[in-house]
């Protein structure tokens, strides 16, 4: 029989292997390799994917677009109740605008440190050591089903950068 965690676990899997279908679509568009969606009630409200390239906008993470998108469709108590779903740990920008945002509950795929594995680690803050100096709480998951993340990742960056 389930527990109330297993089921919370499998929940929250479902929704960042949903992350990871964005952030495979949002490669096929050009992009870099993130998606983001939020959680409201039990439903997914908004989507959102990386723009980066086709926005020519270094500022258009996933998480980015999906908070400019939440601060104009929702009110800020539904952002506190929100939880919002990522691919990929946030980075430093994007914990930030979260935070600021209202939303407390942050669930991520891969790890910052992973990526920087992978990618090659030039910034990296896990955004926990980020959100420990706000004055409201914020309840942060993660590292979930990080083995595909990373897998999207190691199949995207050596691509770019020309190494096989």
């Amino acid at each position: 029989m389930p527990t109330a965690i297993s089921t919370a676990m499998d929940k929250h899997e479902k929704y960042i292997s949903e992350c990871y279908q964005l952030a495979e679509r949002s490669v096929h568009k050009g992009n870099h390799p993130f998606g983001a969606l939020l959680l409201l009630h039990d439903q997914v409200v908004l989507k959102a994917e990386n723009t980066i390239a086709t926005d020519r906008d270094i500022t258009r993470h996933a998480e980015m677009n999906l908070v400019s998108k939440a601060v104009q469709n929702l009110s800020v108590s539904d952002l506190g109740k929100a939880i919002l779903y990522t691919s990929t740990e946030p980075c430093a920008m994007c914990t930030g605008a979260i935070y600021w945002a209202g939303i407390r509950n942050i669930v991520y795929g891969c790890s910052a440190q992973q990526l920087g594995k992978i990618a090659g680690a030039t910034f990296v803050v896990p955004c926990k050591d980020l959100l420990v100096y706000g004055e409201e709480p914020t309840t942060i998951t993660g590292p979930l089903l990080e083995k595909q993340g990373a897998d999207l990742h190691q199949n995207f960056w050596p691509k770019l950068s020309g190494n096989p």
